[in-house]
């Protein structure tokens, strides 16, 4: 909207040292750290990455558009400045190049964008708001389509209504897998134009012509937001703007409401921007954060409604900070301690980080950015320079006709596979919101639904700037890197004069020896094929390097073979990455004269101590 410039920054404080509990994955104990004692920060006070060509950026998201597996950047720039493009930045291996790698043909008074696989191809498409001005429209939303790691130059898909928009959001309104989108209208200033809100639903990978839903309403809101906040398993639709409070709409088993059934009882003056969502006091519930703006009478508060267990929110907000024009608010867990954090941002003021202590947020930010700027949107996610992304799976079990799941993590970099009762879906099945972590399928599971998806604990943090003077800023984030383990085995196992038919022992070792406090999860793969063999334990999972090197025990059964030489291997795979790996000799001889006065014989091992075999 209508501002200045400066510059900005950013935020966070804490350390830590890993993953989340409960996932598959190698798993890293997490401990808070006063990062004030030891100085340090989560993010640099000046940016790592600075893009050139600035032009009212507004819009902007994380997204691996060529999947290659690095986040890429695109950013929206207009506003209702000065008519811009839409702009792609890829990561070349952690690392975005200044300028735009890739730019659309077509100019426009660019507001907010999202993400989402339009057409269920497997590529990400970008979906982009018009704000134009009090005198120039178009049409409130256009889709650019994603051909094979390249969007169109040319809108794909234009909304049928003109005016103004600010915000877009996807989401799954009627729970088929597909992504609908939701559209925020409206202008501001004076003179107001007045509109409907909308929501265009996906029909078979393209969204429709006219928009199936249309609120009764001509409320002027600026975002727009999908969160189940009654738990119910369908995503109500959250809309707040100028003048009046935020609304929800409620949705009825694929049903939205056309008139919002929920609403604020505090911010009938907002001028509020940006919703986002997610729980940040730990009690399974989701929280609601909004941004307010001074600029037209609002209270210029970031605010936040706690969720109920009854469903939705509390009316009145139970934590809120002001800065006056607020205009930005996202949700990540920066400092790798497993919750959420909120990060803010203002025109012509800082970019602040309010550390999650494990009750919720302080009433002050627990840092502050270097400088100021005009923020538009924050965006987190892995972007470099190196690659600390690990897979996780989360599972779901069959619960009547529930079709839409929330993931362990919010800013995943990717959803990796989708198995409905063990069969694996294609993409045009499923859709799902990387900053939000739903996920919604085209039909329910019989027994479970599992998840397979890359995320980081090292979030780094993008920010739009509408400051024409300045770039878009990149920040890596200097403390939150995974702690890798490392698999190494020791021992060799010979056994000498085994009578045939005996059944003999032995032992080896396991052990971690990567980065301090990760945690391996292990297990045997592959043995030789003849005898029969035991192995106590036969796996393991959260070996630290603290824990020093764990006994596995052998035993095996010798073939009624006499005068014989068995050779072969014992191979011992990182469950998490099986190219780390190790493998144990083993050899076995029976005498030539079978012994028959004890057929079943114990016979220790020689275990002879050797270099690890590990890769």
């Amino acid at each position: 909207m209508k501002k200045l410039s400066l510059i900005l920054a950013i935020f966070v404080v804490f350390l830590i040292v890993g993953i989340a509990p409960g996932i598959s994955g190698s798993q890293v104990k997490l401990e808070a750290v006063d990062l004030q004692s030891l100085n340090v920060d989560p993010y640099s006070l000046t940016p790592d990455w600075e893009s050139e060509n600035p032009h009212y950026s507004t819009g902007a998201a994380l997204a691996d558009f060529d999947n290659d597996g690095w986040l890429d950047l695109v950013v929206a720039d207009g506003n209702d400045m000065s008519q811009g493009r839409l702009n792609v930045y890829y990561n070349d291996n952690g690392v975005f190049p200044t300028s735009a790698s890739w730019q659309s043909s077509d100019l426009g008074y660019n507001g907010h964008l999202d993400v989402a696989d339009v057409n269920g191809d497997g590529w990400l498409d970008v979906a982009v708001s018009y704000l134009g001005t009090s005198s120039s429209f178009g049409p409130i939303a256009r889709v650019y389509l994603n051909n094979d790691g390249t969007l169109s130059h040319l809108p794909d898909w234009s909304a049928d209504v003109t005016g103004n928009a600010f915000g877009v959001d996807f989401g799954d309104m009627n729970n088929d897998g597909r992504p609908d989108l939701a559209v925020a209208t409206g202008w501001s200033y004076s003179p107001q134009h007045f509109y409907h809100n909308y929501v265009y639903l996906n029909v078979d990978g393209s969204l429709e012509s006219t928009a199936s839903w249309v609120s009764d309403d001509t409320y002027t809101y600026q975002g727009a937001h999908w969160v189940d906040g009654d738990d119910d398993g369908w995503l109500d639709l959250v809309y707040l703007g100028t003048g009046q409070e935020t609304y929800i709409y409620e949705n009825n088993n694929g049903v939205l409401e056309t008139t919002a059934s929920w609403q604020t009882t505090d911010s009938v003056n907002q001028d509020g921007i940006m919703l986002t969502s997610g729980d940040v006091n730990f009690d399974g519930i989701k929280d609601l954060f909004a941004t307010d703006n001074t600029q037209l009478g609002g209270s210029g508060r970031f605010k936040q409604y706690t969720g109920l267990s009854e469903g939705f929110f509390e009316t009145t907000y139970s934590w809120s900070y002001y800065e006056g024009y607020g205009s930005a608010v996202a949700l990540a867990d920066v400092n790798c301690d497993d919750k959420l954090d909120l990060a803010t941002g203002g025109w012509w003021d800082y970019t602040r980080l309010f550390i999650n202590d494990g009750t919720g947020l302080p009433t002050n930010p627990t840092w502050s950015s270097g400088g100021t700027s005009v923020v538009e949107k924050i965006v987190f996610g892995n972007v470099g320079p190196d690659f600390n992304e690990k897979t996780y799976e989360d599972s779901f079990p069959a619960d009547e006709d529930q079709r839409l799941f929330y993931l362990s993590h919010q800013n995943i970099r990717k959803i990796n596979s989708v198995k409905r009762d063990g069969v694996n879906l294609d993409p045009s099945e499923y859709t799902y919101s990387r900053e939000h972590c739903w996920i919604t399928i085209e039909s329910a599971p019989t027994t479970s639904v599992e998840v397979s998806y890359s995320y980081s604990q090292s979030q780094d943090m993008v920010v739009s700037n509408w400051d024409s003077n300045i770039g878009n800023y990149l920040y890596y984030n200097q403390i939150c890197n995974l702690k890798i383990p490392n698999l190494q085995c020791g021992g060799s196992i010979s056994w000498m004069d085994v009578s045939p038919g005996a059944t003999v022992t032995g032992s080896f070792t396991v052990e971690n020896v990567g980065d301090p406090e990760s945690e391996l999860n292990w297990e045997i793969t592959s043995f030789p094929n003849w005898g029969d063999w035991t192995f106590t334990p036969e796996n393991g999972s959260g070996l630290t390097p603290e824990d020093g090197s764990f006994i596995v025990n052998v035993s095996v059964t010798v073939p009624n073979n006499p005068d014989t030489e068995f050779f072969g291997d014992i191979k011992i795979v990182n469950s998490d990455d099986p190219s780390d790996f190790c493998e144990i000799n083993i050899y076995l001889k029976t005498p030539k004269n079978k012994s028959i006065n004890h057929p079943v014989q114990s016979v220790q091992s020689r275990t002879l101590v050797q270099l690890p075999n590990a890769l």
